[in-house]
């Protein structure tokens, strides 16, 4: 009994020193690593992605590498797909994204982006979306109560596919 005591006691000590707080260190740093689904929404009663112009929509969800175990949910809204000088000859356009990171431990941690600074661009030859994104995290829970800062970061959405490596820059 003393010996089930003693363990339980030195992992709840153990939990209480080595999960990292969000808010209050001053500089933390998150790596994440993000690997998921993509699905881009249609605007066509055939089932076609959005032609370029035209405001759409995209989901991505998946799993979370980096800061602890998480899972990731995104919306994605481009605007008006078209020419954007920062794609050079490729199609591309400014978007906004919301996404949530939800950790074993429930602790939530919510992030933006700026707008005038995050983009896409098209390869049409392979398919590839290569996407330029910044912004702001905008709150918590649990662990990440009360947290602001901002983040950066790169993406390649390719078919069906995501992959995502952003820094997180906590208060």
């Amino acid at each position: 009994m003393k010996k089930g005591i003693f363990i339980a006691m030195a992992a709840l000590g153990l939990a209480l020193f080595a999960v990292p707080e969000a808010h209050g260190v001053d500089g933390q740093s998150l790596q994440l690593r993000f690997a998921g689904s993509n699905f881009i929404t249609s605007s066509t009663d055939e089932g076609r992605p959005t032609p370029l112009g035209q405001v759409s929509t995209s989901l991505q969800n998946g799993i979370v590498k980096g800061g602890g175990s998480a899972v990731f949910s995104a919306q994605t809204i481009v605007e008006e797909a078209g020419q954007d000088d920062r794609c050079g000859s490729l199609p591309g356009a400014a978007l906004s994204t919301t996404t949530v990171l939800t950790y074993n431990d429930g602790s939530i941690l919510s992030l933006t982006t700026d707008d005038e600074v995050s983009f896409f661009c098209f390869d049409p030859i392979s398919g590839v979306f290569f996407v330029d994104f910044a912004g702001t995290v905008t709150g918590g829970v649990g662990r990440f109560e009360g947290a602001s800062g901002s983040w950066q970061g790169t993406a390649q959405a390719q078919s069906s596919r995501v992959t995502a490596d952003i820094t997180v820059d906590l208060d």
